[in-house]
């Protein structure tokens, strides 16, 4: 170069050179981004689905070709564990974070790693499911219902969450383990925090031998198995299985339904914000949800509603109300008096 300097002695050849110099390696640059595969990468830590998540991965990556959207998949509580950990060392490896239990993001919030943001994607998502600061928005609402076997059980359909503790039931009923399923943890809570439940609800199913087993989605097969004839589950799962053709089949009891919001939010230590928000917008967004809703999950957004399932200003609307202030005071002794009562 200083050889075609010294050669080039007039001051505008030169700058005319330098200016291209600087043209040809900012395309240079851009060649070897295009042409080498040099993408962003985004990591989003999820309790969702596992077909869910592969759904909106291949969505987004036709939409975004420049981002590569990785995912780590677990339960919530496993989720918040590995989360926590990674802070402890300042080393947060989740740009996003998507789960099932909506008192972990009040907790996340509260110690600061959260960065705030509001979508232009949210603005017609009802107000109960995002944070009044917009840290967080549900993504997804997961109702939870009584969800049976219809060969075992014919002339005892359920319509009431009583129903669960009939003679003709015991230890035939079956749910998840609140310790490691958010949205089960999110249930017994909202049974505990109503006047006509409460405790003794919980002791009552303990007396009619509830049986427990790790996650959701375990509730759904055994029951579709034919190894237990009802229990409490998560409907889009239950679903999912009727249309595999098993006999499985579903009802929201009279009283009310569990409606559990499951929100996303991006982590402030993030290095890819523009591309964490793309995401973000993605998932809530209407093509978003629409591809949620193949996976018969109940869209956030008003504008569109799953076939054969309640809308979500309804759900909202029939929704056992949980407050969750106080859920964050009780969650450790709750957890410890569930567990308590169960192995009893």
């Amino acid at each position: 170069m200083l050889f075609i300097f010294k050669i080039f002695k007039n001051k505008y050849i030169k700058i005319f050179l330098v200016a291209m110099l600087i043209l040809f390696i900012d395309n240079c640059l851009f060649a070897n981004k295009v042409f080498c595969n040099d993408k962003i990468d985004i990591v989003l830590y999820s309790s969702m689905k596992e077909t869910q998540l592969k759904a909106l991965q291949k969505g987004f990556t036709n939409k975004y070709p420049e981002i590569n959207m990785n995912y780590y998949s677990a339960g919530s509580g496993e989720i918040i564990d590995k989360i926590l950990n990674e802070d402890r060392i300042g080393d947060i490896k989740a740009d996003i974070m998507w789960i099932g239990d909506p008192t972990y993001y009040y907790i996340l919030k509260e110690r600061g790693i959260l960065l705030p943001y509001e979508s232009e994607e949210a603005l017609t998502i009802p107000s109960e499911l995002k944070d009044k600061d917009n840290y967080f928005c549900a993504a997804r609402i997961v109702t939870l219902g009584l969800i049976y076997n219809t060969e075992s059980v014919i002339n005892n359909i359920p319509n009431s969450w009583n129903d669960l503790l009939k003679p003709c039931f015991n230890n035939k009923v079956i749910m998840a383990n609140p310790s490691i399923s958010g949205t089960t943890f999110y249930t017994v809570a909202a049974l505990i925090q109503n006047r006509n439940f409460g405790w003794n609800y919980i002791y009552d199913l303990k007396k009619n031998e509830i049986k427990i087993v790790d996650d959701s989605i375990t509730v759904i097969d055994k029951i579709a198995e034919g190894e237990f004839d009802i229990g409490i589950g998560a409907v889009y799962i239950a679903k999912t299985k009727k249309e595999e053709g098993y006999p499985v089949d579903f009802v929201y009891p009279q009283e009310g339904i569990i409606a559990v919001p499951s929100p996303i939010t991006i982590f402030k230590s993030t290095k890819n914000v523009e591309a964490a928000k793309k995401l973000y917008d993605y998932i809530i967004s209407i093509e978003g949800q629409l591809i949620l809703m193949k996976e018969n999950v109940i869209p956030v957004r008003p504008e569109v509603k799953l076939k054969d399932s309640i809308n979500i200003k309804e759900a909202v609307k029939r929704a056992f109300p949980v407050n969750v202030n106080k859920l964050l005071y009780d969650k450790g002794k709750m957890l410890i008096d569930f567990k308590k009562i169960m192995n009893n």
